[in-house]
């Protein structure tokens, strides 16, 4: 055979072995037939196994079941199923060795085939429920209510079937949880600090368990798969998030993908693996990844997982790149960039490496051809981040400017100091060594609270404007879940997808969300508590900008203000303020009359900023309408329509 093709040789084996195995069950049957006699049967025994050593499985190159470490009965019960599914003569044999109108191979049958009917023996270890063949889901169970043990009969599995006709692909099972192949890089290629570099490496090459932490989009995959290929090692790659959250379904698909590591010789790479932690109401089924896959085991996590493992793992944390490291991977990604660029890039947009890569792709393919632009980079940044936080939150659109805006001093500077904390973070943590003092909390989050129509959440949009990053409104709704720790998950992977992009989070009406804690009195007490306990926990290490808004300050839990960066109080303007807000939202092309009397407008109605702005474009309606230039008569009608939308009365005799 050594002169023939691989799936020649592979041809070959499988029809000897076929054809031992169809001597060997019609051998069982005339044995059926004649009476009891032992030293006919261990004659029997000895021939059986004399022909299935003289079948060549080392020169098949493509039967990679003898990875399994499968015992000679267990090869033999699997030959013996194959047998029943491709060979018409075995399956008559077998249909006359059956005591009963059994059309499939049960348990008795099998018996007789693999060791005869000699007292002494175990006859059923090898189809047991913790056996190999069960466990490894090479034979599935044809089940039966109330049917005798000796009766159950058994299948062998597709993905058998499928090795025997040649086909090593994985198993259709697990493609629901198979992760797609992004492009692999070398080990070289990758910015990583040396000594994790090392570290990874040195884990990769021996057995156990090794995982590496840290953000989304940080390299922790590409890391492993470059140590693994410079190893020599294959891998196949799954995400722990598409694994069902039932945990017998869930053990099934691990012992799947157990089977195929063995049989295609590849190392588990586990993605995501604190989705595999449970929460109220999912069980941690960290356990089968502990207690299934064995051997080699890689793994990637968001955070620490904090449970006591049977193989104790070898747990590998990614720190945050370095601005001059993020500059290199930014001038990587756009080759037109300058260093210069690259630096600004790096300060303002310092995203997570997968992102700054998919951010100069999206950059790249918007330019088609033309030289880079400012703008081409912009698209490719909220391409990337639409992505990432779809389903969890909205990119505001923000058109106003700082001149739309009117607070009083003493918020302004607040606004100045945010600004500020922001700005120079990167010198004063990293170039100061201030991050090594603080450990965490290095993230911004800010507390905006007032009177509605104040200018909050135009605030929050304005002061990502200026930092040239986007904005991003939370949707509550599609964030809280009736389901139990399903709202948990949610916002974890709002945070990490916040994170890696470097996007400003809003939560506007944050009260609703952000809520003292109350005294546990019924199980929805309880579990209120442990979302805001969650929150409290993710919003300490964020280490991305978050601003929260509220028209109702006292109801927003301590704890959270022990954390804030800044609290900026939005208060009602005065009558100056107020005359400017009315002058600042009539646009310059506007046409207006030109004896408005915008100072007694301010006067007479006190209200917010949203409010005053529906009253300008309610009057800019009127006068549309009427053919005319906006007037004072238009302006007072449309406060006098606000005021009243808003519960307030006044008296005024220009209706």
């Amino acid at each position: 055979m050594s002169g023939d093709t691989p799936i020649e040789q592979h041809v070959q084996f499988v029809r000897a072995q076929l054809r031992v195995t169809c001597e060997r069950i019609a051998e069982a049957v005339e044995l059926a037939l004649v009476p009891a006699n032992p030293e006919l049967e261990l004659a029997w025994l000895a021939r059986c196994a004399e022909r299935e050593r003289g079948v060549d499985a080392e020169s098949s190159l493509c039967w990679p079941l003898p990875r399994l470490g499968l015992e000679a009965t267990e090869l033999r019960t699997l030959w013996v199923l194959i047998a029943q599914e491709l060979c018409p003569s075995a399956r008559l044999d077998l249909r006359r060795l059956a005591t009963e109108d059994d059309v499939d191979v049960t348990l008795d049958v099998l018996r007789r085939v693999i060791h005869g009917s000699l007292p002494g023996e175990a006859p059923w270890r090898e189809l047991s429920a913790g056996s190999r063949l069960r466990s490894a889901c090479l034979v599935d169970p044809i089940e039966g209510d109330g049917m005798p043990a000796h009766r159950v009969a058994f299948r062998i599995a597709p993905r058998v079937l499928a090795l025997v006709h040649g086909v090593l692909e994985l198993d259709p099972e697990i493609e629901g949880i198979v992760a797609s192949r992004d492009q692999e890089r070398a080990m070289e290629d990758l910015v990583v600090d040396e000594m994790v570099r090392h570290r990874i490496q040195t884990c990769v090459g021996r057995d156990g368990i090794t995982i590496v932490s840290g953000l989304g989009g940080s390299g922790r995959r590409s890391l492993l798969v470059a140590a693994a290929r410079e190893a020599g090692l294959d891998v196949v790659t799954i995400d722990a998030r598409k694994l069902s959250p039932d945990r017998d379904r869930a053990g099934r698909q691990m012992r799947v993908l157990a089977r195929e590591c063995y049989l295609l010789d590849r190392t588990p790479v586990v993605l995501n693996l604190e989705a595999l932690a449970g929460g109220a109401d999912v069980a941690d089924r960290l356990d089968l990844v502990d207690g299934i896959l064995e051997g080699r085991v890689l793994a990637t996590t968001a955070r620490p997982l904090g449970r006591r493992w049977r193989r104790m793992p070898s747990v590998i944390e990614l720190p945050p790149l370095a601005g001059v490291e993020r500059a290199g991977l930014w001038r990587r990604a756009l080759p037109e960039a300058s260093d210069g660029d690259a630096d600004l890039l790096a300060t303002v947009y310092p995203l997570a490496p997968a992102l700054i890569e998919a951010v100069g792709v999206a950059a790249i393919a918007d330019a088609a051809g033309a030289p880079l632009e400012p703008k081409h980079v912009a698209m490719g940044i909220r391409t990337v981040l639409d992505d990432r936080l779809a389903g969890l939150a909205t990119r505001v659109v923000v058109t106003q400017s700082w001149d739309d805006l009117v607070l009083p001093e003493d918020q302004t500077m607040a606004i100045v100091e945010l600004l500020a904390r922001i700005r120079s973070r990167r010198r004063v943590y990293e170039d100061w060594g201030f991050a090594g003092k603080l450990g965490k909390g290095l993230g911004v989050t800010a507390l905006f609270s007032g009177p509605p129509g104040t200018g909050k959440t135009m605030c929050a949009g304005l002061i990502a404007k200026d930092l040239g990053t986007e904005i991003y409104q939370v949707d509550l709704g599609k964030i809280v879940s009736k389901w139990i720790g399903e709202t948990e998950k949610n916002l974890a992977a709002l945070f990490d997808a916040a994170e890696a992009g470097h996007a400003v989070l809003l939560f506007d009406e944050a009260d609703s969300f952000f809520g003292k804690r109350t005294a546990v009195t019924s199980s929805n007490d309880r579990y209120a508590n442990q979302e805001t306990n969650f929150l409290l926990q993710r919003i300490e290490t964020f280490a991305g900008i978050c601003i929260l808004t509220t028209n109702h300050d006292p109801a927003i839990d301590e704890a959270f203000r022990r954390r804030l960066a800044v609290h900026v109080r939005f208060p009602l303007p005065d009558t100056d303020e107020r005359e400017k807000l009315w002058r600042a939202l009539i646009p310059e092309r506007a046409p207006v009359e030109a004896d408005l009397d915008l100072a007694g407008l301010a006067k007479k109605f006190v209200m917010g900023g949203g409010n005053i702005r529906n009253a300008v474009l309610r009057a800019a309606f009127l006068a549309a309408d009427a053919n005319e230039a906006i007037g004072n008569r238009h302006l007072r009608q449309a406060a006098q329509l606000e005021y009243e939308a808003m519960g307030k009365l006044t008296m005024t005799s220009d209706r």
